[in-house]
């Protein structure tokens, strides 16, 4: 308990840095007065995103709480998110079954799916539209049809999967099983299907469920040791055909869900399926693709235009 005390401050420190950074810039989206104008050139077959993903926070403080993550990260999440093991968390996707089953009804094994959450201040941490990626892995009879049920490394998870865990996620505090009615407590959900060989999905499959267990890593980077899982490296180790894209954020090697998404959009080993969008009020809402790009764009900016990051003007 002393030990707990001590860490206090620097823990309040850290939160009050991060969250300073998160409302002044994560939050806000890079566009001006001509984005819908230029947002019309926007072409799915070259689309990009996340320049500059290093402007959002002070290079000291994104640093330091890098390095500290991996010590700190327990606690602080602890206190982030305590709140809402057992009651919902907010969001605008939240407390609607008909969205739920909507979601559920576009999923097949091994999807990869992105969500996005900025209902809570937490959930603002990641820049960009989408915060957390992870699988479906699928129910009993839809891995049985995929000729996966059988594998060894599922053997053990029998039981969660049948009691409704049909998706796995590198999350506070380590690679777990969870259910989609909490999973999908959020914003908005995008929903993309990995151009897999059944080959590559035996072998997405086996190495998922193998990491079940491994913490997860705080430092939001790619662990090369692979023995701590940032959510997009988890995806990346499972499925290596696809090619996610990796870039150099504040010295480490890191994927960020919407550069996964951008991918999704080119079509390039990764299709978009369905992106769903909860309403401030009743309901939701399917959008396009085209509406999911100009949505990524509008966060991030667009090249060559004055919607464009300064330096890329």
């Amino acid at each position: 308990m002393a030990h707990f005390r001590k860490l206090i401050p620097s823990i309040r420190t850290l939160a009050a840095l991060a969250g300073a950074a998160v409302l002044g810039a994560c939050s806000q989206p890079d566009f001006g007065p001509s984005f819908p104008e230029d947002a019309k050139a926007l072409d799915a077959a070259t689309f990009e995103c996340c320049f500059e993903p290093e402007k959002f926070y002070p290079a000291p403080v994104a640093r330091l709480a890098m390095t500290l993550g991996n010590d700190l990260g327990p606690t602080v999440s602890a206190l982030a998110y305590s709140d809402y093991e057992e009651e919902a968390y907010p969001g605008r996707l939240t407390g609607k079954p008909e969205a739920l089953d909507a979601i559920l009804s576009h999923l097949r094994p091994l999807d990869i799916v992105n969500v996005g959450n900025t209902s809570y201040k937490v959930g603002r941490l990641m820049p960009g539209r989408f915060s957390h990626t992870l699988v479906y892995l699928g129910t009993e009879a839809q891995l049985r049809a995929a000729g996966l049920w059988h594998l060894p490394e599922i053997a053990p998870h029998r039981a969660d999967i049948r009691a409704g865990k049909t998706m796995i996620e590198s999350v506070w505090p380590e690679v777990m099983l969870s259910a989609p009615g909490k999973v999908f407590e959020t914003d908005r959900v995008l929903v993309m299907r990995p151009r897999l060989a059944q080959g590559e999905r035996r072998l997405a499959a086996a190495r998922l469920f193998s990491e079940i267990g491994k913490p997860f890593n705080y430092a939001l980077g790619l662990d090369p040791t692979r023995e701590r899982w940032v959510c997009t490296g988890l995806v990346e180790y499972a499925m290596p055909g696809i090619a996610l894209n990796r870039r150099e954020v504040y010295g480490a090697d890191t994927i960020l869900p919407d550069d996964v998404a951008a991918q999704a959009i080119r079509g390039e080993r990764l299709d978009v399926v369905a992106y769903v969008l909860g309403n401030r009020g009743p309901g939701f809402a399917y959008r396009s693709s085209y509406a999911l790009m100009v949505d990524i764009a509008a966060y991030w900016g667009i090249p060559g235009t004055p919607s464009a990051p300064r330096s890329m003007r």
